[in-house]
């Protein structure tokens, strides 16, 4: 109750504050309560008004209690218990009548209604992430039975409980309060009966449980993903579905082989200690690259646009959080064309960074509370038009792609016949595939891993390559999901050609940003040699970006012209410098061991770059070898 000293005329004669008082159930409490009011009153001018209320209360509240006692003599076959019918067990209900006709109570004011139509809370669910509790509530509307999960803190305030309204619940501010009280009395006279259950808002290893392939953890997503988990289930002919998949394994396209095989593998990563990484199919538009991810989708779920796989133009956060409710099963990304396009392919590389690195943001809600960090180890399936690794992507993004070529022709002879049959027979092999792992057990299959990581390292050294370890891990993974699906799934004997996958990891130069960074130096210095060394009969106007030194074998770059190299490369010049400084591939100025060093460039003094450049550029008289090893980045 409001504090004496601030009820005004106005509010100690408001049905409010009387209501509040003659719910009182101590008679004692209740009257010391009414001395008090009542001196409150005469202070502020208005003790005749307040008694006069107080007669009128006293009245109704005899009338009411006399209601009371002949509604409970009508309704005693209830016996203080739910009365919904046999969908649900009754439970004891207090001082409510909750029947067909809704849940209602009865107050001085009379008859109060909680709620237009049968409603109960029926399991107690505690998150195994955030340890926070909710709860599942039934209601029914008409004739069917509906359930939704909703935290604890909304059934508790009448302020958050009229959320439930767009969800279907028939809840207003007027009857809000009245269904908060008869929820938490249900709840709690019921402990014993509605039991305690274990729930996550991640699909995926929970234990040795699977979800959604148990029934030992409930699903207890915000409503908005509740699609996604709805999504993977079983559904059409399962001979069917094995039958296309097993004419396109025959076919001996990589696209859909190995697509299939990454999305076996997302299940894998987490067991097998890996971080998430990007497996990329790249050609030309119209061949049948969404056709073969819709089939890596239909591993697990409706591949139809929309369920399970995720829009590509999807803000980073959304992603994140798909990722964290998706954690073991695969992230498929159709067409990221159309984000690159949206967003410009710079922010493609920082979306590789972030779904890569496997955890998300720490982000605040609005009570300034820290939300629960997202977390994932899964596979992400893209697929454009070009390299995802492009010569200006940062090396701690192309070492987590794996790009892979399209071959010439149509993936599928009649794409829309197979994405006809996708559509309609779909998710049957994830839970045939998660069963095997199960049977299997994760210490034979870490060993399978590890026989196909030495493989890849034999192959590479056959071919006198350097590949890069954070690849060549991926790839174990797939393989080694290639060689369970293939042998207790599909039993066809067609497996990957592991020196073809090989030959999609990207070598340790190519992976290497500083290496890179480099080849770019000497790119761009190539394509625009008059401006460094313009012909002298020409003419020539333009700028200068600097100048030759033959003596050194150097290109010499004035610092404006080297930071928009670096910002066209998407390189760090810092980093590149003092990398280079090490290769020794630059050269400072020796007196003060700084750089720039100066150069004469057209009479005037100017500190530039030089950095040392091979023999058909004007460089050094022989050609640098560079042997670089992979720098720090965020992945471990």
């Amino acid at each position: 109750m409001v504090p004496l000293n601030e009820l005004t005329a106005e509010t100690i004669l408001s049905d409010e504050t009387l209501t509040e008082v003659f719910d009182e159930e101590d008679e004692i409490h209740r009257a010391r309560l009414l001395l008090s009011l009542s001196d409150r009153a005469k202070e502020l001018g208005v003790k005749t008004k307040f008694e006069s209320l107080v007669k009128a209360f006293n009245r109704v509240l005899k009338e009411t209690q006399k209601a009371r006692r002949d509604k409970e003599t009508q309704q005693q076959s209830y016996d203080n218990y739910t009365q919904f019918g046999d969908d649900y067990p009754a439970y004891y209900c207090g001082n409510w009548v909750a029947d067909i006709h809704g849940v209602r109570t009865y107050t001085i004011l009379g008859e109060q209604l909680a709620c237009y139509h049968p409603i109960i809370p029926v399991q107690r669910l505690k998150n195994a992430e955030t340890k926070k509790e909710k709860v599942k509530l039934a209601f029914q509307k008409g004739y069917r039975w509906e359930e939704i999960i909703v935290d604890k803190e909304i059934i508790a305030s009448a302020a958050k409980i009229v959320s439930l309204a767009p969800l279907g619940v028939s809840v207003t501010s007027e009857t809000a309060k009245y269904l908060v009280r008869y929820l938490a009395d249900v709840e709690n006279y019921n402990l014993g009966v509605i039991g305690m259950q274990v729930s996550t808002s991640k699909l995926g290893w929970f234990d040795d449980n699977f979800l959604p392939y148990t029934e030992n953890i409930i699903f207890d997503g915000e409503a908005k993903y509740k699609d996604i988990f709805d999504a993977v289930v079983e559904h059409g002919d399962y001979d069917l579905w094995m039958q296309l998949v097993k004419e396109t394994r025959r076919s001996s396209r990589i696209e859909p082989h190995i697509y299939m095989a990454g999305s076996f593998a997302s299940v894998l990563i987490g067991q097998l200690d890996m971080l998430p990484f990007i497996l990329n199919v790249w050609g030309d538009t119209g061949k049948g690259k969404t056709v073969s991810i819709m089939m890596a989708a239909s591993i697990w779920a409706n591949p139809r646009e929309g369920m399970f796989m995720a829009d590509s133009t999807d803000t980073a956060t959304t992603l994140e959080v798909k990722c964290d409710v998706l954690n073991d099963l695969p992230l498929l990304l159709d067409d990221l064309s159309k984000r690159a396009k949206k967003y410009g392919m710079d922010e493609v590389t920082d979306l590789i960074y972030a779904l890569c690195a496997g955890k998300g943001k720490g982000r605040s809600d609005t009570s300034l509370s820290l939300r629960r960090v997202p977390t994932w180890k899964n596979v992400i399936l893209t697929n454009i038009e070009r390299p995802l690794s492009s010569d200006t992507m940062r090396g701690g993004a192309v070492n987590r792609v794996i790009d892979v070529e399209m071959e010439e022709g149509d993936i599928f002879p009649d794409g829309n016949k197979t994405v006809a049959i996708l559509k309609e027979n779909y998710g049957f092999a994830g839970r045939e595939f998660v069963q095997t792992v199960q049977d299997i057990g994760m210490d034979t299959i870490k060993a399978i891993q590890r026989e196909f990581y030495e493989k890849i390292l034999q192959i590479a050294d056959k071919q006198g390559v350097q590949k890069e370890p954070k690849q060549m891990l991926p790839l174990s993974a797939i393989l080694t999901a290639d060689k369970i699906a293939t042998e207790y799934i599909f039993m066809d004997g067609i497996y990957l050609d592991i020196e073809k996958c090989v030959g999609y990891l990207k070598s340790r130069d190519e992976v290497s940003e500083h290496a890179r960074a480099y080849e770019y130096i000497q790119s761009e210095v190539s394509i625009n040699m008059a401006k460094f060394k313009p012909e002298p009969n020409v003419g020539y106007k333009g700028e200068i970006w600097g100048a030759f030194d033959q003596k050194t074998g150097c290109v010499c770059i004035n610092p404006n012209a080297f930071a928009r190299i670096g910002k066209s490369g998407n390189f760090d010049t810092k980093a590149f410098c003092g990398w280079a400084m090490k290769k020794n591939l630059m050269v400072i100025d020796e007196k003060n061991k700084k750089i720039p060093k100066v150069k004469k460039i057209n009479g005037a003094s100017v500190r530039c770059y030089w950095i040392k450049l091979p023999p058909d550029q004007d460089g050094p008289s022989e050609f640098v070898s560079v042997d670089d090893e992979q720098m720090e980045l965020p992945f471990n």
